[in-house]
């Protein structure tokens, strides 16, 4: 009995010691955590004042390269801060616009090597100016609680998550979205491509469910008896389409098909797979009679790879003008090895359908643009997004370099009217 007891005792004194060695070290942990995010906040703080400098200094020049220091620094600091927001524990709402006005107040201060419009980068920059010296404000008051120590990490998720912050994180989310709007307004390009990511342009015909349906059947026979569902949209969608499941036998999908023009989005087909491998070139075959049954003949395979079950393809669309590949309007199938099946396809990208502006085409000699090291193994033209959302035809080249012996290959995006590149990539 006194031994039971012994151990009794002993086992609630281990465990009773072992409690409180968790609750101290989780409680070191918290306070480590406030520490470091205390930091990163003081950090951004002192960035915000650095950058607002940056745009200061930059406003002292009308040429371009007296300020090319400053707006290089503005870049650096725009994404130092960036980052830093991004790993904070803030208000979801508020650090999205927050990175959104960085990234475009980084982006303009880059792009303006190739403007020359001193009057209107000095307009911008100078209110710039003036809404990072309320920001810097707003977030040294919205942050003080955490970087003095006035509360735990732990207190300060609870306030973030609550309805009663101690913030309005709700309003300084508004006026850093005023700001983006106010300084930097969406271009052409981005506007385009926002209306292009919610179909905002598709302009064909309505289709009803019944026609979604035909529509289902003749693409996909093998599940055209099967027990079909078909749902709407919810009102809240970006774009109205229709939902249709379907079972048959030990096979179960779905595909989803705009209401207007009645194009296919999306469509997954699960079933078990046999053990018969069909040839590569007879899959391949398969994919490109469907992609024509379909109406997306204007594409042209662009990249293959496998598993053990599937074939997974990239196609691309055709610019029939110059022949070009638009990387932008791709389509996704993935095909069965077993029958050749297609049991899998994402045509989102196709159906935003860039818009091409006509462009030139200058000549350039790759011996006098590139190093005499290097090589172009393939050339190409083919439409590619800059870093300003437009569309341009670009060289879309393949090129080796020799270094010391070392052969490494990269691919370079050439724009083919100005010259300047929009990519370069190495190949693994």
């Amino acid at each position: 009995m006194k031994k039971t007891l012994f151990v009794l005792v002993y086992t609630i004194a281990v465990l009773s010691i072992f409690s409180y060695g968790k609750v101290t070290e989780t409680k070191q942990l918290s306070y480590l955590l406030s520490g470091q995010y205390a930091k990163k906040m003081t950090d951004a703080s002192e960035k915000l004042e650095e950058l607002d400098t940056a745009v200061k200094k930059t406003l002292l020049f009308n040429e371009q390269d007296g300020s090319s220091k400053a707006r290089e620094d503005i870049w650096r600091l725009s994404s130092d801060i960036k980052n830093s927001v991004g790993s904070l524990p803030l208000d979801r709402g508020f650090s999205t616009s927050w990175i959104n006005y960085l990234g475009r107040l980084g982006n303009f201060a880059k792009e303006s090597d190739r403007v020359n419009d001193p009057e209107n980068y000095h307009k911008v920059m100078t209110q710039a100016s003036k809404n990072l010296g309320e920001m810097a404000s707003e977030w040294q008051i919205a942050t003080s609680d955490l970087v003095t120590g006035q509360v735990t990490i732990d207190s300060w998720r609870k306030q973030i998550d609550s309805v009663d912050a101690g913030h309005d994180w709700n309003g300084l989310q508004e006026t850093v979205k005023q700001y983006t709007e106010s300084d930097f307004p969406l271009t052409a390009s981005e506007s385009d491509s926002l209306k292009k990511k919610d179909l905002k342009t598709l302009s064909d015909k309505k289709v009803t469910s019944e026609e979604a349906i035909e529509r289902f059947k003749l693409l996909f026979p093998n599940v055209s008896n099967s027990s079909i569902v078909v749902e709407q949209s919810q009102p809240e969608a970006p774009y109205p389409f229709y939902h249709i499941r379907f079972a048959e036998d030990q096979a179960l999908g779905y595909i989803d098909i705009t209401e207007k023009g009645g194009h296919v989005l999306s469509y997954l087909a699960e079933r078990p797979f046999g053990k018969e491998v069909q040839s590569y070139g007879f899959i391949e075959e398969k994919a490109k009679k469907f992609l024509e049954n379909s109406g997306y003949a204007d594409t042209v395979l662009e990249e293959a790879r496998e598993n053990h079950t599937a074939w997974h393809f990239v196609f691309v669309r055709i610019e029939p003008t110059h022949q070009a590949k638009v990387f932008s309007d791709g389509i996704h199938l993935k095909v069965a090895k077993d029958t050749g099946e297609i049991i899998g396809l994402d045509a989102m990208e196709y159906i935003r359908k860039e818009t091409l502006s006509p462009q030139k085409i200058v000549e350039i000699n790759w011996n006098d643009f590139f190093h005499n090291n290097v090589k172009v193994e393939s050339e190409e033209l083919a439409y590619v997004e800059n870093d300003r959302l437009e569309q341009r035809l670009t060289y879309y080249l393949t090129v080796k370099m020799e270094v010391e012996g070392e052969v490494s290959t990269y691919v370079v995006v050439i724009d083919t009217e100005t010259a300047e590149v929009i990519k370069t990539e190495k190949q693994t």
